[in-house]
This record gives C-alpha cells, sequence and structure tokens, in this order.
C-alpha cells in the first residue's frame, strides 16, 4: 500500500504518517513522530500536508489536538477534482503547446548513411509525395538505388508527383497509378532534389560531402509546394 500511496502522489512519509493514522484511529503528533520515527516538527509538517489534502482532520480531547485519517475514498475524490482541474485547462495548453509544435524549425544533416535514414524517415511518415531534383545526380552521389525507394513506397501506397531531369536514368521510371513523372531539360545540372510533404521540405544538396536541410514550416511547404505545382504545369510528360 505504501508505494501504491507514494504514485498517487504523497512522499514516502507522508505516506507513511497517513498509514499510521489509519491504523491508529486518532493520536496526538507526539504518538504519531514517535510512531513514524520522525521529528516533531517534520511531523507537524506533513500532518498540515496530509490536513491540506483532505486525508487528515483533527478534533480536540482533553484540550490535545488528536489527528485522525479521514476515510480513504477521499483520495478519489481528490483525482476527480485533479482530473477535473487539468481537463478545465487542457484547451489552453494545448493552445501553447501548438504555438510552440507550429514554429518553423531546420535540421542539418551530413553524409550517405544520414541521407539514407532520411529516405526511411519520408516513407515512414508521407501519404503523398512531390519531388523534385536530378536522378542521375542523385544516383551518383547517393547509391541508394531508387527501385528499393520505389518498392517501399509501394508497399506503403504513397502516392507521388516527380519532376526529374530529361536522362536515361529518369526516363527508367516506371509509371503506375501510384507514380506520375514529368521532365524538365533546365534540371539536368541540378545539384538539389526536393521531398515536400505534409508540413515538412526535406532539401537534399548533391554537392561537395551530401547533405540535407530538413525544414518543418506549413508556410514554408505551402510556398514549395505551389511552386512546384507551377513547374509540374510546364513540365513535360513521360514520352
Amino acid at each position: 500500500m505504501l508505494q501504491e500511496l507514494i504514485n498517487y502522489g504523497l512522499s514516502d512519509k507522508e505516506a507513511n504518517v497517513y498509514l499510521i493514522c489509519l491504523k491508529t484511529g486518532q493520536a496526538s503528533a507526539n504518538r504519531i513522530a514517535e510512531l513514524a520515527g520522525l521529528a516533531r516538527s517534520t511531523t507537524y509538517d506533513i500532518l498540515d500536508r496530509l490536513k491540506s489534502l483532505g486525508l487528515v482532520t483533527t478534533c480536540i480531547i482533553d484540550n490535545k489536538t488528536q489527528f485522525i485519517a479521514n476515510n480513504p475514498d477521499v483520495l478519489l475524490t481528490s483525482l476527480s477534482e485533479k482530473k477535473q482541474s487539468i481537463e478545465n485547462i487542457l484547451p489552453s495548453l494545448k493552445e501553447i503547446f501548438k504555438k510552440v509544435e507550429d514554429k518553423p524549425n531546420a535540421e542539418v544533416f551530413q553524409g550517405k548513411i544520414a541521407i539514407i535514414k532520411l529516405f526511411d524517415e519520408i516513407l515512414d511518415h508521407a501519404t503523398t509525395l512531390k519531388v523534385i531534383g536530378s536522378q542521375g545526380n542523385a544516383l551518383e552521389k547517393i547509391g541508394y538505388h531508387p527501385e528499393k525507394f520505389r518498392l517501399k513506397r509501394l508497399e506503403k501506397k504513397i502516392k507521388i508527383k516527380q519532376i526529374l531531369e530529361i536522362s536515361l536514368e529518369s526516363k527508367k521510371i516506371k509509371e503506375d497509378k501510384f507514380t506520375e513523372v514529368r521532365f524538365l531539360k533546365s534540371l539536368n545540372n541540378s545539384k538539389e532534389g526536393m521531398f515536400i510533404f505534409d508540413d515538412y521540405v526535406y532539401h537534399i544538396l548533391f554537392q561537395y560531402e551530401i547533405s540535407a536541410i530538413k525544414i518543418k514550416s506549413k508556410d514554408h511547404t505551402e510556398a514549395i509546394a505551389i511552386l512546384f505545382d507551377e513547374l509540374w504545369k510546364k513540365a513535360n510528360p513521360k514520352e
């Protein structure tokens, strides 16, 4: 029982004094201190705390203060009151959390292993994808075979729109009900790929040591998605 009372929110000394009050029925602070093995001043502090929680009350007998444990049902009442208090302020707490959560956030990653992990992360969270960049440069710099990414994506039924350079590598992309591809010649020398989904844009940089910038921002994502949609209109369908 002692541990359960501690889990409830009492300190070990508070839980012990409360159990002593229950067992004795009524007792003076001196007697409770003796049974608990505590200093009288400490015992008084604990009893005051238990009184504030509604777990203990007092009565005067022969001009002496006696401490009496209240019905243990008060524990449930206290929990219900705590729950109600939290429920009352929960909307405000969520608003505060949302303001922090909605703040733009950027992370930088470097190296092939980190980038491959990012691809796995994208597949774990995206429901639809918009991708723009050079397939050939990605293959050369990362060495991550697109077929592996494609199969995982199809397994998760993630729809994708890709705007790629015109090259032998990009022309090998297989189209299906989850895959649309269009081409822009101007992307042939592109050194960056972008993955756009939800509130995220992953910028993969194919220069020097391969790196990536992961940006979480609703506004940034919406802006990049608009640019993607405009390029999509200008891009050429697969021949």
